[in-house]
């Protein structure tokens, strides 16, 4: 019996950046849940200055018991820190980051610092920050094609300042050993976003296994490489170990 599978997408985003990666999983067989972050779609900025990190952990943890089962937590980016924070309250069956942020502070590449500066306020003070599209085609979406560079940009969404800065801060902390099952971790060699000791770090804290495409950027969202990596996550589900019975719930560690 396959797991099902939860997606939480990165900032300044929605569900739709997973419509590939689902269109394959649910063809496979798999029952896919792939939410919006709270107040991003539509984005509702008067929400978002309210919103915290802590708020979206909680919605993704809802989000996963609803299921009703052990299931398998997908994140990207942002969504990858969220997914880490979803993993220790609810104990799934695996944990996939792709590009994640880490659960500690720094990692970003210089190349970021001239957009940072764009955000630096109202990240400080905790307001809603609304996208660059010109960072995003430099920063996370530079190995894409123009259509689907388009394409992600059509569902960009407004971002919680608060929430944001949690994860430049290095995010509540996580204890050595308090995400308890399996973790696999993708990165791409190009991201411009996060330096490559981001993800080997990541993938030496949870003693995961940890996949590398050398020439690809933050989002791993093109075509064919999408068509790589679901299938590469799909064989890991495979490799795992029988059904565990669901955990109770433990405390977070969310601030």
């Amino acid at each position: 019996m396959k797991p099902p599978l939860l997606f939480i997408h990165g900032a300044f985003t929605r569900a739709g950046r997973w419509r590939p990666w689902i269109e394959r999983f649910e063809a496979a067989g798999y029952r896919c849940l792939a939410p919006s972050l709270p107040a991003h779609d539509p984005p509702d900025r008067e929400a978002l200055s309210r919103l915290t990190f802590a708020n979206y952990v909680d919605a993704m943890v809802a989000e996963y018991e609803s299921l009703g089962e052990p299931a398998i937590v997908i994140g990207s980016s942002m969504g990858g820190l969220i997914a880490q924070h979803v993993a220790v309250r609810t104990n799934p069956r695996g944990l996939v980051l792709i590009s994640s942020a880490a659960p500690w502070r720094g990692g970003s590449r210089a190349e970021t610092l001239p957009y940072a500066a764009l955000y630096f306020v109202p990240v400080l003070l905790g307001l809603p920050l609304t996208g660059s599209k010109r960072a995003a085609r430099k920063l996370v979406l530079h190995d894409l094609t123009r259509a689907e560079q388009d394409e992600l940009l059509a569902i960009f969404a407004d971002e919680s300042g608060k929430a944001y800065r949690t994860m430049v801060l290095g995010g509540p902390p996580l204890a050595k050993g308090a995400v308890r099952c399996p973790v696999f971790c993708i990165s791409g060699g190009g991201d411009r976003l996060f330096k490559p000791t981001v993800g080997e770090s990541i993938a030496a804290f949870y003693d995961a296994e940890h996949l590398v495409f050398p020439e690809a950027g933050h989002t791993l969202a093109s075509g064919d490489l999408a068509k790589t990596i679901t299938s590469e996550i799909m064989g890991w589900i495979e490799g795992l170990a029988a059904p565990r019975p669901p955990a109770s719930l433990a405390a977070g560690a969310v601030v």
